[in-house]
């Protein structure tokens, strides 16, 4: 008998929803390049080295003390890929000379993708930092225009402590004149310990440009502060997985796939195939991810199935789930596993299965859509291996990451940090059966805050399965803000956590046991509202009893790592990658990596269901 599909319900909503998560294909397939992403916008830090910046009055440290600290930690957590330079002012020039304090600027880090030996060279650069001179940040502004180019998406992030002190030029109307000449930049700007005085001024700058403006009182807000400006810039869905073309004619032509994850792209409305090894004694995992940047149809639905190849029609006999979103994310995303226990799925000829992603996203004419593959086997090898879990973050580590993979490991407790409006970061906590998770993320909204009427608060708990949980009975996972401003708070729990296969009705995708994720984020905010840093919060509370019983273990293969995808090669010059051996799994389990599965966020409030739409 073929498994009953079946549909994650975030919330009770109207009739109209968007559909969700697609897979993507692995292993033994020809690779091909994923979809067509735009290049890492080019970001010049410039930072303030004045005099002033030796004032001891940022939290038991030096301002300056505190700016590297910042700068720092954006250097060690920048992609490797991402280009970045830095500039400083007031550096060199201890004297009173106006002529020569105010033309002290230079560029101290070529723009440059942050390789092993750029971020060295750049720390090394950062620890050697002195604060003797003025300010003149009208000059820098323009040399920092220069120095990121003519062409392509630019972003300068100020931090200063202080107005310009060498005006002429004003900052504000450098700010202007490069917007008049059409250069293609904001400049987003961070006030550290920065009087009223100045405040406007820089708040000018940001305004003019169309950057954002955040101000500073110590090191830990300085660096939130800091790395959630560039967080936004680097850091939308992180697609991962090693490139893979899924079949678009049916399983027999398709890859096989071994347990790892993969990145494929749908194409049209076609739907994607893919092979698989799965004894009759093994449980098999399949999730996909659909990343959906540019917005997606009302009524999107994405669907995962597998089982023994099908004649004439598609594989459904060992698992099939699909899901249906409602708006305001750009990840469609669900999964679901084979039966647990020895010989309770239909058999293989030769072990070997398929694997459909139905694709109800895209639709002709359509651009590729990046879609994530995940597969994973458990069986008694693996379950004797055991699993292997992150140690959870805490303080400024305990960040966000932007994908189920980057997913940031955390426990029991509160964690802050700033979060810029567009941005939706997720977390992943370990959770055993029997026991208990509350969810609460708060927002604090400003009172100037440019809301919309679908602009949202939300918050959505995913499982080990990349499947949407329910959030609570009594509400959606998200909030309109209708106008509200001030302190905004959602709460998902408690919410009992399940043996998988205990049968629970009333498990709301809490049935399995593993690793959940939390995302967060304001959502279809107005396009002047992007960019915004808020503070916010997130509060885990895990309560109750775990069973001795962990339940099945997943291996997922070494590609499911937190790493960011491989430059994909031509399909032609690329090897297929080999599949697993059966009895490799033991030797090849180098346990199930952090494979992150975040929270879709914001799935509609239970009165006023607005879906994301498609952009044009």
């Amino acid at each position: 008998m073929p498994s009953r599909p079946r549909r994650r319900v975030l919330a009770p909503v109207p009739a109209l929803i968007l559909g969700a998560a697609l897979l993507a294909p692995s292993a033994t397939a020809n690779a091909a390049p994923p979809p067509d992403a735009s290049a890492p916008a080019r970001i010049e830090l410039v930072l303030d080295l004045s005099g002033s910046m030796n004032e001891n009055d940022a939290g038991g440290q030096t301002r300056l003390a505190a700016a590297k600290q910042a700068v720092t930690r954006i250097i060690d957590t920048a992609p490797e890929k991402a280009p970045l330079g830095l500039r400083v002012y007031g550096a060199t020039y201890p004297g009173q000379d106006r002529k020569q304090g105010c033309a002290d600027t230079r560029q101290v880090l070529p723009i440059t993708p942050m390789d092993k030996t750029a971020r060295a060279d750049a720390k090394n650069q950062v620890a050697g930092f002195k604060a003797v001179g003025f300010t003149p940040i009208g000059v820098s502004l323009r040399e920092a225009a220069k120095d990121l180019g003519p062409s392509g998406e630019r972003r300068i992030v100020l931090v200063s402590d202080g107005e310009d002190t060498c005006a002429p030029p004003p900052p504000c109307d450098v700010a202007r004149e490069l917007k008049a000449q059409g250069v293609d930049l904001a400049v987003d700007v961070i006030g550290f310990r920065t009087p009223s005085s100045a405040r406007s001024q820089l708040k000018c700058i940001a305004d003019v440009t169309g950057g954002s403006y955040a101000d500073a009182g110590d090191a830990d807000s300085l660096t939130a502060n800091l790395s959630t400006l560039f967080r936004k810039e680097w850091r939308t869905y992180q697609a991962t997985g090693k490139p893979v073309e899924g079949s678009l004619g049916g399983c027999q032509d398709a890859p096989l796939v071994a347990p790892g994850q993969y990145l494929d792209r749908f194409t049209g409305g076609r739907d994607l195939y893919y092979k698989v090894k799965k004894r009759p004694d093994q449980q098999l995992q399949v999730s996909a991810t659909a990343v959906a940047e540019g917005g997606y149809d009302r009524g999107s639905i994405i669907t995962v199935a597998a089982g023994p190849p099908e004649q004439g029609g598609k594989p459904r006999e060992w698992l099939r789930e699909f899901d249906q979103s409602m708006g305001w994310a750009d990840i469609i995303t669900t999964g679901g596993r084979s039966k647990p226990g020895a010989g309770e799925d239909k058999p293989a000829p030769d072990d070997t299965g398929c694997i459909v992603i139905e694709n109800s996203v895209t639709k002709a004419g359509d651009k590729p859509m990046q879609v994530e593959l995940l597969i994973g086997i458990a069986d008694k090898s693996t379950r004797e291996a055991g699993a292997r879990t992150p140690q959870p973050r805490t303080g400024a580590d305990a960040e966000g990451g932007f994908s189920f993979n980057s997913a940031t490991p955390i426990g029991p407790g509160t964690h802050r940090q700033s979060i810029a409006v567009g941005e939706a970061p997720f977390w992943r906590v370990e959770l055993k059966a029997g026991q208990k998770l509350t969810v609460k993320a708060g927002v604090d909204i400003p009172g100037d805050f440019p809301a919309s009427a679908t602009t949202g608060w939300g918050l959505t708990v995913y499982n080990a399965k990349r499947e949407a949980a329910e959030c609570s009975r009594k509400a959606g996972a998200t909030e309109l803000l209708a106008g509200r401003t001030g302190r905004i708070e959602r709460v998902c729990g408690p919410s009992q956590i399940t043996a998988e296969g205990a049968g629970s009705s009333d498990a709301k995708g809490y049935d399995v046991p593993g690793t959940y994720y939390i995302q967060a984020q304001v959502a279809e905010p107005e396009k002047e509202a992007r960019g915004i840093v808020v503070p916010m919060s997130l509060t885990v509370e895990v309560s109750g009893t775990p069973s001795a019983d962990t339940g099945p273990v997943f291996h997922f293969g070494d590609t499911a790592a937190p790493d960011p995808a491989p430059a994909a090669a031509s399909p032609r010059d690329s090897r297929p990658a080999a599949p697993a051996d059966d009895d490799s799994l033991i030797a090849k389990l180098a346990l199930p990596a952090a494979i992150g599965a975040a929270a879709l966020i914001l799935a509609g409030a239970t009165f006023y269901a607005v879906k994301r739409r498609r952009t044009t």
